[in-house]
């Protein structure tokens, strides 16, 4: 009998998101007061359209800032797994992922590598840009759900030693084997934990790279064992029922649209699983600032879209 319980989940990325008088990558970014203020009421303002009971966050660089706006607007449980990369006493590099929710998380880790599969093939992963959070949320009536956050390495051409030396080729090569290497460690992780307890499985994030490529398309590919993990975009899980529906990009580089921010599922919510739990009935992209911004509302916006998806429990 299908249930009232549903569950909605949102990935969003906060671009930037470090509170003064801390700064993100120079010296000259540093939030004036007026500048942060607005920013943390225009994150608030979209988490209360989203209305998601769990989300999975992006670009965070001050983490007891996040944690504080999170418990302003009812996320009461938070969670991050690394701490931001500090250049100098006040400049940060290389921000983290995090996790707030409304219900309790009763376990957290970061995703690592299979090392065991890894040695098999003696080769040598080179660790993730970001770690990834796996984090247990016990939501009521419904039991442990597992989520994970990420956010892989972005399309920027990695850098060289010397500037001299550098190859556009090389650099964007490299930049493309480190998220296809994350893509398939996280993969490979995810399947571990849930053969050891098959729970509800989401990932949410921000890919930087549609999963239509082969790069990144490694965490959806079917390897035709339901017994393993199965991760289907939910995008394509709504669709199946909704099929007049046409997908929003969630980030544009200049004009070209593109879906770099996914919420992957488990197949406990795809309807042709045996193991099928529960309906995806709602897919929300909130792109307003992005395709008709406006100045005084929208001045201090992420650059991303913020996606969510809600599901109906069939219990």
């Amino acid at each position: 009998m299908q249930t009232n319980q549903t569950l909605t989940f949102a990935t969003a990325n906060l671009f930037n998101f470090v509170a003064p008088p801390d700064a993100f990558y120079d010296f000259e970014n540093i939030y004036e007061a007026e500048a942060w203020t607005e920013k943390c009421r225009w994150t608030k303002e979209k988490f209360a359209e989203l209305n998601a009971d769990i989300v999975g966050l992006q670009e965070v660089f001050s983490i007891e800032a996040a944690k504080s706006m999170m418990a302003e607007i009812g996320y009461a449980h938070f969670a991050a797994v690394d701490t931001p990369h500090v250049e100098d006493d006040y400049i940060f590099s290389k921000p983290v992922v995090a996790i707030a929710s409304r219900y309790p998380i009763t376990q957290c880790e970061t995703a690592t590598e299979v090392v065991s599969l890894v040695e098999n093939y003696h080769t040598t992963f080179p660790g993730f840009s970001r770690k990834p959070i796996k984090a247990t949320i016990d939501v009521p009536n419904i039991g442990e759900v597992a989520v994970y956050v990420c956010h892989l390495k972005s399309q920027r051409a990695a850098e060289g030693k010397d500037k001299d030396l550098e190859h556009p080729l090389l650099g964007r090569w490299l930049s493309s084997q480190q998220r296809g290497w994350e893509a398939v460690m996280l993969r490979l992780f995810m399947e571990q934990e849930y053969q050891r307890h098959p729970i509800p499985t989401l990932l949410m994030g921000d890919m930087n790279q549609g999963l239509e490529s082969s790069i990144t398309g490694q965490l959806t590919q079917n390897l035709s064992d339901e017994s393993r993990l199965t991760l289907e975009d939910s995008w394509s899980i709504y669709t199946s029922r909704n099929t007049d529906t046409k997908r929003t990009p969630t980030h544009y580089h200049f004009s070209k649209g593109n879906v770099l921010d996914y919420i992957l599922m488990s197949q406990e919510f795809q309807p042709d699983s045996q193991y099928s739990l529960a309906d995806v009935i709602h897919y929300q992209v909130i792109d307003q600032h992005l395709v008709n911004p406006i100045f005084e509302k929208d001045k201090q916006a992420s650059d991303h879209a913020f996606v969510a998806v809600t599901v109906n429990f069939i219990l």
